[in-house]
């Protein structure tokens, strides 16, 4: 008799996860631009000094949404078992790295930050190498946190198109879903506020993919027998 709880755990961390995704964005949006992505070291420092829960929350929504997919890849995979094994296992390698390094960076920032910040605005001689420590990232552009994930996205989509593993709808969305993803390693790079500004878009359609895909998912752990 077969397991179903693999999918019923994904299932569930899914719609977790989706929720987080919900929170992100609404906490980027209301967040002083001055903490956005790529704002001068500068200006960031200060103004997180001055009010940083705003910032510190999006990195804990963040974080848990790293914590959640590591538990959502091995579900899809398991849903995907026996179809283009060869690109769901690279995909699902780079989406648990990705997921992890994620977490990873975001729990770091949410521990180094707010002692950075505070140096920098109470020891101006500290200022010209915290303006570089602070941006020191494990994730410099962005690559593990999306473009691996949307890699993984894009290869799951394109699947369960193939092979009709679930709504048509939903594979589209993810394929959809994809581009935005890999925006952000172009935004990162040429440190452009527009397209960063743009792959807000993330935060809503991610939400409605993963939710959609935890349902799918308890759906099939159901019918393990």
């Amino acid at each position: 008799m077969k397991d179903g709880s693999v999918f019923k755990v994904a299932g569930l961390f899914a719609i977790l996860l989706g929720i987080a995704k919900i929170v992100s964005p609404i906490l980027y949006v209301l967040m002083d631009p001055n903490l956005h992505a790529e704002v001068p070291a500068k200006t960031f420092l200060p103004a997180f000094a001055d009010h940083p829960n705003l910032l510190l929350a999006f990195f804990w929504s963040e974080a848990l949404v790293g914590i959640f997919g590591l538990a959502v890849v091995p579900g899809v995979k398991a849903l995907m078992k026996g179809k283009n094994e060869g690109w769901i296992n690279y995909g699902g390698n780079l989406a648990i790295i990705g997921y992890g390094v994620s977490t990873v960076g975001y729990l770091l920032s949410i521990a180094r930050l707010p002692a950075i910040a505070k140096t920098f605005v109470t020891d101006p001689s500290t200022q010209s190498v915290l303006a570089v420590t602070w941006k020191a990232s494990i994730d410099l552009l962005g690559f593990w946190g999306y473009t691996a994930i949307g890699l993984w996205i894009l290869f799951v989509s394109i699947t369960a198109l193939q092979h009709k593993l679930y709504p048509k709808l939903l594979a589209w969305l993810g394929l959809i879903l994809t581009i935005p993803h890999l925006l952000v390693l172009f935004g990162t790079y040429f440190k452009n506020q527009a397209i960063l500004t743009s792959v807000l878009v993330i935060g809503l359609l991610a939400p409605i993919w993963y939710i959609w895909m935890g349902l799918q998912l308890r759906k099939a752990g159901n019918q393990v027998a």
